[in-house]
């Protein structure tokens, strides 16, 4: 690695969600807002439940948020795009005239403009990524005009105005004004995307495969305008060679830890702490020798999803030691 760990560093790329209530102190790399209810001050003055710290690059918002079981965003619009990873429990989203669930380990893209609504089950609370471009903030106004609480499932709330009834089907009614004549996929299975799905899809899918030659990525990934987001799995003891490209991107892990050399740092992303990597920035990204590990990715659309070696060669990927392919005697 380019250089070893360090207690201090002059710029701070690695970002624990779990502990972003406060803005860390000395340089970032990225513009932290810390913790809050996004759309107002309190439940009866916001348009959604959604709660969570938010990192800002150039041209991406990445946020680890959280919405109430039974409770989510009233229909609202925003002139940037915006992809959704759940991590955990499941949404209910409300879009183009569709009502559908995104279960955990799934992805929900909404293009910029569309009017759309996000609801917890009224199961279990749900905590999932958002991502979006800066084109505009973390929030967009409600449909209605009026921030009076959020949208809820029939029970939760305590404005009738805007409990969301149910079908005989046991989901909502579509409420989304409809804006394609065909039914349009917003819905993807990120985990499983091992082909390109029938029918018109919302972003065009690339599915699993080895990102590039020098590196040990594995998976798929969903290309809007301005965002391209993936899942994607590194194998215990390997990773990406020294590398850089002309767009932003995050980390998220997910599962296992990173250790990424940037900025002639080496640090360690665990579970629930995102790496920023700005534009043009050389970087490297290896799993740690305990696990395998899996990320969620997000760039913008300047560049594709990977960005060639600084020493021109894709010879395989980058490897801890012991890890590397036996040698031939």
């Amino acid at each position: 690695m380019s250089a070893t760990m360090q207690d201090t560093v002059k710029t701070r790329y690695v970002y624990d969600f779990g502990k972003l209530d406060r803005v860390p102190e000395g340089p970032c790399s990225a513009k932290v807002a810390a913790s809050r209810l996004l759309s107002g001050d309190t439940f009866q003055t916001a348009k959604s439940t959604t709660t969570g710290p938010v990192l800002t690059g150039t041209h991406i918002h990445v946020a680890w948020l959280w919405k109430g079981r039974g409770t989510g965003s009233k229909l609202h619009s925003h002139p940037n795009e915006q992809f959704n990873y759940v991590v955990r429990g499941t949404l209910i989203a409300d879009i183009d005239g569709q009502v559908f669930r995104v279960p955990a380990g799934s992805v929900v893209h909404i293009p910029a403009g569309m009017v759309h609504s996000h609801v917890s089950t009224p199961e279990e609370d749900v905590i999932f990524i958002a991502v979006k471009d800066t084109h505009h903030g973390i929030t967009g106004p409600a449909y209605d005009g009026k921030h009076d609480g959020p949208r809820t499932l029939p029970g939760f709330g305590t404005n009738n105005n805007n409990e969301w009834p149910l079908g005989a089907d046991g989901l909502p009614v579509p409420q989304s004004p409809r804006v394609n004549k065909e039914k349009i996929r917003y819905l993807y299975d990120i985990d499983r995307l091992d082909r390109v799905p029938e029918g018109p899809c919302s972003a065009k899918v690339t599915p699993r495969a080895y990102v590039s030659g020098k590196s040990s990525s594995f998976g798929a990934a969903l290309t809007g305008e301005r965002l391209q987001v993936g899942l994607i799995h590194k194998a215990r003891g390997s990773g990406s060679k020294l590398h850089t490209h002309p767009n932003e991107q995050f980390n998220i892990v997910l599962q296992g830890t990173l250790q990424a050399d940037i900025d002639g740092q080496t640090v360690l992303v665990p579970r629930q702490h995102a790496i920023h990597m700005p534009a043009g920035m050389v970087h490297s990204a290896v799993a740690t020798a305990e696990e395998d590990v899996i990320f969620f990715v997000a760039k913008d659309t300047r560049h594709g999803l990977a960005g060639p070696p600084i020493d021109g060669i894709e010879d395989g990927p980058r490897y801890l030691p012991g890890f590397g392919p036996k040698k031939q005697s």
